[in-house]
């Protein structure tokens, strides 16, 4: 068996030039070889070895034919890790009592699942590969890999870098991928070829999903449950990424800065346990990224007011107009290629390399700080009412029963809600599922309905620039839509203020 450490860099044109430029660079001894994969997957028609997390693949180089199984592993951000098991086999069909016993799920028949197995897809590629071998000792496979994925009449490109660890420590292929991404634009793979193939296979894609709360447990310590809410915010910002280049679906990136909000603030929440000065670089930096991608709330707002060619004021005799300066004010703020441009940069790139480093290596172990080892053995659930209490404490006091708020309140409580729903995703699952649910089900409606005050925003924006003319019939509709949605607001507010908190015994 080995535990394969390896990261996946997508790029989007050949770059030979630039790996063997690199590569001569490197002072270490080079062994250059090129040669074309053929990659057979199997699995069963229930997709048994895919419920397993495992992964079935017949590789033929020339007359060379192996047989691969990987297992479960784990991913963070570009660094995949997953144990495999590699044999020698001499046809194109597996043979699965050749891998270790061990290695399947209890009570298996090996014999009968072999029976069921059937080819799912195929990846087909020209590899380019170099094998640096440096003066201690260290060896990085660096590879290039050219071609397609075919599952029927489907298929889709492939052209990725895969850097391997075979021996050494792993900062040496953080330090290669920093190299690779100062000479070309490249981003951190998210899926595996396999995973791909799977997804090709039944004609399958990703849609941009709602970010859901962090999987944590009571017997989670405080660092655990820190390192998990990371995971998820950043495994859910890469995720949309690809669904954005795929699809070009903006509510992807709506989706990114969701993934973003939750790493700060789960910084922030736990942000006593850490030396500040390296915490504080990453923080800064992922503030850079949602202050780039902040376009994106006013481009969703126009675009649900231009839906269904602008029934949303249709009663307003200048829909037309409207409709037509609104989606001009669309065009003028996003443009597809940029953003993608911006997701192969080498600075987004080097974020996302840092945070993978930061969750990988866990630099906060090596601080001499008192609180580490409260960090370390004290459970997330003696504390995780005190960081929910802290937040809500500042929504309470600001939204108080007994006042009645108008429209600017309203916006001014925005952040201040954001905050604590997301202190709500970092921790909440500690708490009952349902009465989590029914606590926050009118803090989202309210959340909701400030979305919607602001969805009316580009209007007023065009009236304030004197880009629409008013004879007064619009602004008067625009008010007549803000009470509307104000008393709603308030009526939710009200009854959400007069539940008890859930984390509360």
């Amino acid at each position: 068996m080995q535990n394969e450490i390896e990261i996946k860099l997508i790029v989007s044109s050949d770059i030979t030039q630039v790996i063997n430029d690199l590569s001569t660079k490197q002072g270490a001894n080079l062994v250059s070889q090129e040669f074309c994969l053929e990659n057979i997957y199997f699995d069963t028609p229930d997709k048994k070895l895919r419920s397993w997390d495992m992964g079935l693949r017949i590789r033929v180089n020339d007359s060379h034919i192996e047989q691969t199984i990987k297992t479960a592993g784990e991913v963070i951000g570009g660094l995949h890790q997953r144990p495999e098991y590699n044999i020698d086999i001499s046809s194109k069909e597996p043979n699965l009592v050749l891998f270790p016993q061990q290695i399947w799920p209890k009570d298996v028949n090996v014999s009968k699942l072999q029976q069921e197995l059937e080819p799912l897809f195929a990846t087909n590629f020209k590899r380019q590969g170099k094998m640096l071998v440096y003066p201690d000792g260290a060896v990085v496979e660096m590879v290039f890999d050219h071609g397609e994925i075919i599952s029927g009449e489907r298929s889709v490109t492939v052209c990725e870098i895969e850097l391997e660890l075979v021996k050494g420590k792993p900062e040496l292929i953080f330090e290669l991928a920093s190299a690779l991404a100062k000479k070309s634009p490249m981003r951190f793979g998210v899926d595996s070829k396999a995973a791909r193939g799977y997804m090709l296979a039944k004609n399958l894609q990703h849609f941009a999903t709602k970010l859901d709360v962090v999987t944590v447990t009571s017997k989670d310590t405080l660092e655990q449950s820190y390192i998990k809410s990371i995971n998820h915010g950043l495994a859910h910002w890469q995720r949309h990424i690809e669904i954005f280049i795929e699809q070009k679906d903006y509510q992807a990136i709506s989706e990114i800065r969701k993934g973003l909000s939750l790493i700060i603030k789960a910084n922030e929440l736990y942000q006593d346990y850490f030396d500040g000065n390296e915490l504080k670089s990453l923080t800064k930096s992922l503030f850079w990224l949602m202050e780039k991608l902040a376009f994106i709330d006013d481009y969703l707002r126009i675009s649900r007011l231009i839906d269904s060619n602008g029934s949303k004021f249709k009663k307003l005799d200048k829909q037309r107009e409207i409709l037509i300066l609104l989606e001009a004010e669309r065009e003028a703020l996003a443009d597809a290629q940029s953003l993608i441009d911006l997701f192969m940069s080498e600075k987004h790139t080097q974020l996302v390399s840092n945070l993978m480093q930061w969750l990988y290596f866990k630099p906060w172990q090596q601080q001499s700080l008192p609180s580490l080892e409260k960090f370390q053995t004290r459970l997330l659930r003696k504390q995780a009412a005190l960081f929910l209490a802290q937040d809500w404490e500042l929504v309470h006091k600001s939204m108080p029963l007994e006042s009645d708020l108008n429209y600017q309140d309203y916006l001014a409580q925005r952040l201040n809600l954001q905050h604590n729903l997301q202190v709500g995703l970092c921790v909440g699952e500690m708490f009952d599922a349902q009465e989590r649910n029914d606590f926050r089900a009118p803090w989202d409606d309210i959340t909701q309905g400030i979305d919607q005050l602001l969805q009316f925003e580009p209007i007023k924006q065009l009236l304030k620039q004197d880009k629409l003319i008013d004879d007064g019939s619009v602004k008067k509709w625009l008010s007549r839509k803000e009470e509307s949605l104000i008393h709603a607001m308030e009526q939710s507010r009200k009854k959400a203020l007069k539940l008890t908190p859930y984390w509360i015994d």
